[in-house]
């Protein structure tokens, strides 16, 4: 028998990750920032919407624009109408976020309080956003999360919506924007029952030299709108301030939930379906808004491009938009290879649409979601990252997440905002 090694000497325990572990600290909020943040995008909503005067000198023109109001009213007219927009448009990006924050914070999930991106042009803002401090654990949690903003925010779109068709004013309201084009507008409504088309009203602002914002319909706002005494038609909405926060609150959620990467779109459809399914998905919605990019900006700029510089413009339009899908096309698949054989498939299915189908073209091309689809290839990210632990959901849940996917079509528009 061989002699028995010599045992070696006991070392003092130490501690490991399992046995001695300390939470993370919580994230404490810099209230005065997200207060600051908020003050600034009321401020600038109100700016943007209203317009400012200042000693009678236009600093800001108003987004709803009516101007003989203003002229006769004062302006206090300018700030009513900037309430009327700035308040129902924050409170449904309020009531969104929170509506993420509360259920982070149900599940125990350390989050911010919502960041406002103010906006001193366009619309005043650029939405809100909050920040999920750790990783989301399991798909319960990813999906309450992920569906509480887009659900609470659309009670308070809709419930805006509903509110401005019941109160809708006499169509003699617009006269309040300027005389001569809207009185036409009125005494057409008034003859017939029904506003120009939006062709029509097109030609006659290129007429007299103006622009309009146009925001697209949906299936909700249509169906809707079409409940009150008249239809406002798009190009006059933004002169209703509670019905363009309206519009503007049910596309913001059809926004969030596009079915991308960490949209809300993107947590519920990778909470109800899987990952595999997401992905596809995913990819599928990212290449509709390329094409869409393509077939609008042929259908639009090129023309633009070639009447200003000849041969020379579309040339150059034409190899810039080929420059900008290459781009996107690598960051989509992850390879040029593959980026430049899908190139001539995607612009070569674009030029079929606008030359074979002009009239479909004019509907589904819109060359604005160029910097949206960026966004997602870029910063968003298509893909969703994994979850630590997948577990079946609720059939409440369930359901929720199909009526998640219903507000998305009934609210969703290919061409959200035109101007022409």
């Amino acid at each position: 028998m061989e002699p028995r090694p010599t045992p070696a000497p006991l070392r003092p325990p130490t501690d490991s990750v399992l046995t001695h572990y300390t939470p993370p600290t919580p994230d404490r909020d810099r209230i005065g920032l997200h207060v600051g943040l908020f003050v600034a995008t009321f401020a600038c909503m109100m700016i943007v919407s209203g317009g400012l005067v200042i000693g009678g000198e236009m600093y800001s023109p108003s987004l709803i624009a009516r101007s003989l109001h203003y002229a006769e009213a004062g302006w206090m007219a300018r700030v009513i109408d900037g309430l009327r927009y700035t308040v129902p448009f924050l409170l449904f990006l309020t009531v969104h976020e929170f509506g993420h924050y509360f259920a982070a914070r149900w599940h125990g999930v350390r989050v911010s309080l919502p960041y406002y991106i103010p906006l001193p042009f366009a619309l005043g803002t650029f939405g809100a956003v909050i920040r999920i401090r750790e990783r989301i654990r399991t798909t319960t949690q990813l999906f309450d999360i992920g569906a509480a903003g887009p659900l609470a925010g659309f009670v308070i779109a809709l419930t805006a919506l509903v509110y401005a068709v019941v109160a809708l004013p006499p169509v003699e309201y617009l006269l309040s924007v300027d005389t001569e084009l809207h009185a036409l507008i009125v005494a057409q409504v008034r003859e017939t029952g029904a506003f120009p088309t939006t062709s029509t009203m097109v030609a006659m602002l290129r007429g007299v030299g103006a622009q309009a914002m146009i925001p697209g319909d949906t299936l909700l706002y249509s169906f809707v709108a079409g409940l009150g005494d008249y239809r406002v038609p798009g190009y006059e909405l933004t002169h209703y301030p509670v019905l363009f926060a309206a519009w503007l609150g049910l596309f913001f959620t059809a926004l969030n939930l596009l079915p991308v990467g960490q949209l809300d779109g993107g947590h519920v459809v990778y909470a109800l379906f899987g990952p595999a399914v997401h992905r596809v998905v995913a990819r599928i919605t990212t290449l509709v808004l390329i094409l869409s990019v393509s077939i609008g900006w042929m259908v639009e700029m090129v023309p633009i491009f070639g009447n200003t510089w000849g041969t020379a413009g579309y040339a150059g339009a034409l190899g810039g938009l080929a420059v900008l899908v290459a781009v996107y096309l690598k960051r989509y698949f992850g390879d040029w290879r593959y980026a430049f054989a899908g190139l001539p498939v995607l612009l070569g299915l674009a030029a079929a649409v606008v030359y074979l189908q002009p009239g479909l073209a004019s509907q589904v091309g819109y060359w604005g979601w160029l910097l949206w689809s960026g966004l997602i290839l870029f910063l968003i990210k298509m893909d969703h990252p994994p979850v630590l632990v997948h577990e079946p959901l609720t059939r409440g849940r369930i359901a929720l997440g199909w009526l998640c996917i219903g507000i998305f079509f009934l609210c969703f528009s290919i061409q959200p905002i035109v101007v022409v």
